[in-house]
């Protein structure tokens, strides 16, 4: 959709909707020079797009003017109205009636250990012990992301881990090996944010993280129960909190401080065949996060998790390469 007048030139590239909110992307140029504020409204509600980002291909067409940062995404919350018309025969009559209704809003989960707050309680226990500490997946790949690296006011030392370089990456390697790249040095906390998901063999990186981890350390791991597909091809898995506790069990080592799911979030199929019609009725997660604690050393050579990423993946298989 494109709307074009002697001010502005705005398209909307993709919309999603459901009964409580609408989602659009697109772009927005002025033709009279630098907006101060741009607002979209819907149903009483006044969203500001307040972040913005760059759109080369509008820029390529239209260089005329000012569009070094002209795409957007906004997410406008509503309650959408129904109208649904019911016709009934029988009995040689024909009755109708029309009916107006709110859409709904999802019901909460229940039955169900909230991690959303686990990460700030490994930040806090970091903080108050001066740890020394390891990210495992350091580099900056999303757009809008940024180190983690200032939420740690008080540690010991700081070490970035990645399988690429950049700015924020102190040692670039496989975390399938990971006890290689650190033989002489051991760390008291550890860390990982949606990582587990794009490693092939992360039960042997558990492995690898328990040889690292100090006695007494403690580690964080989150991951997706259910994303979309990204990264390919190197996006591998998806866990439930149980399947956390299995990786970071206490064969390995570990003791499981709290384990549980964050991000509640609904499914639904593009194309619904019965009996999937109430799918998107029951509560799906985005996320899971297990917080450990390491107890006890373990004689890793009881396990024998001996198969490196060659032996597992096609030799034209990798992690998608950062783009310069």
């Amino acid at each position: 959709m494109i709307v074009e007048d002697d001010k502005i030139i705005l398209v909307v590239d993709e919309s999603w909707s459901n009964d409580y909110s609408l989602t659009i992307r697109g772009w927005l140029i002025s033709k009279k020079g630098a907006l101060d504020k741009v607002e979209i409204f819907l149903g009483g509600n006044s969203i500001p797009i307040t972040s913005w980002h760059p759109r080369p291909d509008v820029g390529a067409v239209y260089p005329q003017y000012q569009t070094q940062n002209c795409g957007f995404v906004v997410h406008l919350p509503r309650i959408a109205k129904h109208q649904v018309t019911l016709n009934t025969h029988g009995q040689g009559e024909t009755y109708q009636k029309t009916l107006v209704f709110d859409g709904s809003l999802p019901q909460p989960p229940i039955n169900y250990i909230d991690a959303g707050g686990l990460f700030n309680d490994f930040i806090n226990l970091v903080n108050q012990n001066d740890f020394n500490v390891l990210e495992i997946g350091s580099r900056i790949v999303s757009p809008g992301s940024t180190s983690k690296r200032s939420l740690f006011s008080n540690f010991k030392s700081y070490t970035g881990f990645d399988y690429y370089p950049d700015s924020n990456t102190d040692v670039v390697g496989d975390a399938h090996q990971l006890s290689q790249y650190f033989s002489n040095q051991r760390f008291d906390a550890i860390f990982s944010l949606s990582v587990l998901e794009h490693l092939a063999m992360p039960w042997l990186v558990a492995k690898e993280i328990s040889k690292i981890l100090e006695v007494g350390g403690i580690a964080y791991h989150s991951s997706h129960f259910a994303w979309p597909i990204h990264e390919k091809p190197w996006d591998f898995w998806r866990f439930s909190d149980e399947g956390l506790k299995v990786l970071f069990s206490p064969a390995l080592g570990f003791e499981i401080i709290k384990s549980g799911l964050f991000a509640p979030l609904r499914l639904h199929l593009d194309q619904v065949h019965p009996p999937q019609e109430l799918l998107a009725a029951h509560a799906g997660f985005g996320g899971v996060a297990i917080l450990v604690k390491k107890v006890r050393e373990v004689n890793y050579d009881r396990f024998r998790w001996d198969l490196t990423l060659d032996d597992v993946l096609d030799t034209d298989s990798h992690y998608p390469k950062p783009q310069i």
